[in-house]
């Protein structure tokens, strides 16, 4: 009986743990920030859906091995990229559970990727969704901004601010 109680305060304990790193700080800003494309760059606009389902799922976005940004439920980030061909996955603690999206962006224009989660046994899956203006305008208004971390590039609120 007592090894019983030991194993249930244990897996209580790592239960705890689990759900507070899921809910990893990410910084929101207190004003919304909605930047338009500049003439030789394109802007992407990644936003998450709001949701019970993965609610404290948070997550980096990443092309290559670089961070450009977290989600967390109901926010958004953008980017700035060259023109042509980007590649974006979520870096998350289950690379076999990731996800990702191949834009092929053209200089002075914006795109938006919706970012839905989907529940699965061992947490939520990201699926990126490439939309239209008309449709991220739905919800990307009322999502908060996450604020780009400056100092660490590997912090999980960072994106490419240029």
């Amino acid at each position: 009986m007592k090894s019983l109680i030991n194993t249930v305060s244990t897996l209580t304990i790592l239960t705890v743990l689990l759900i507070l790193s899921a809910c990893a700080s990410v910084d929101y800003s207190q004003e919304k920030v909605f930047p338009e494309a500049n003439p030789d760059q394109a802007l992407i606009y990644f936003y998450r859906t709001p949701g019970f389902i993965g609610s404290t799922y948070r997550f980096q976005v990443s092309e290559g091995k670089q961070v450009v940004g977290a989600m967390a439920q109901d926010s958004y980030f953008y980017v700035f990229v060259s023109p042509g061909k980007h590649t974006y996955i979520v870096d998350d603690r289950n690379e076999e559970q990731g996800s990702s999206i191949t834009l092929d962006v053209q200089a002075g224009k914006i795109y938006y990727v919706r970012v839905d989660v989907e529940y699965e046994v061992l947490g939520g899956k990201p699926i990126f969704t490439e939309v239209s203006k008309e449709e991220a305008m739905k919800l990307l208004p009322s999502r908060k901004y996450v604020v780009p971390a400056k100092v660490n590039p590997s912090a999980y609120n960072v994106h490419a601010e240029q």
